[in-house]
């Protein structure tokens, strides 16, 4: 995410992965008592992780949702996730973090609630969804023929300032 990642950028996609993969489709297994969705509705049902005015950022926290190896790529991350306050969303009169939040709470109220699934979306392309957040029910995973709640947030590459990362002409 350019400018609040910085040469942190090549965790982006593995943070990615943490919240897809606590928050995607549980596994059957007899064995595995909690895991995926399910075990995050059982979490919402007793502890309301998301609830309306709390930052998405803070139930980030609280699930190490910013992983364990990298404590600056941790933190650059939770900057991230709390820029979303600032973005708008798909929704009006609803900030990104805000449509993030209440998106999630709705789908845990139901009583089977959808995997979820987050990526990114370039915010240069005012041709697609641009610099908001955008949540949807849809099937972000070609392999995979299951309706997700799907968050997609706004990133961009660090933009050089002007005159800068060019190369000069030699005459």
């Amino acid at each position: 995410m350019g400018a609040l990642m910085a040469e942190d950028d090549i965790y982006i996609g593995p943070l990615f992965d943490l919240f897809n993969l606590r928050f995607g489709p549980e596994q059957k297994d007899i064995e595995l008592t909690a895991g995926g969705v399910s075990e995050i509705k059982a979490l919402q049902d007793e502890f309301e992780i998301f609830q309306e005015g709390r930052p998405f950022v803070e139930s980030a926290k609280l699930l190490g949702l910013g992983g364990l190896n990298n404590n600056r790529a941790k933190n650059r991350w939770y900057s991230v996730l709390a820029w979303l306050a600032k973005v708008p969303s798909d929704q009006d009169g609803e900030t990104g973090d805000q449509r993030i939040v209440n998106a999630l709470i709705k789908n845990f109220a139901r009583k089977s609630p959808l995997p979820c699934f987050m990526k990114a979306h370039d915010s240069r392309n005012s041709g697609g969804y641009g610099l908001k957040v955008v949540v949807r029910e849809d099937t972000p995973i070609f392999y995979i023929d299951r309706t997700y709640l799907t968050i997609s947030v706004p990133m961009a590459p660090k933009v050089p300032p002007a005159g800068k990362g060019k190369k000069k002409s030699k005459k």
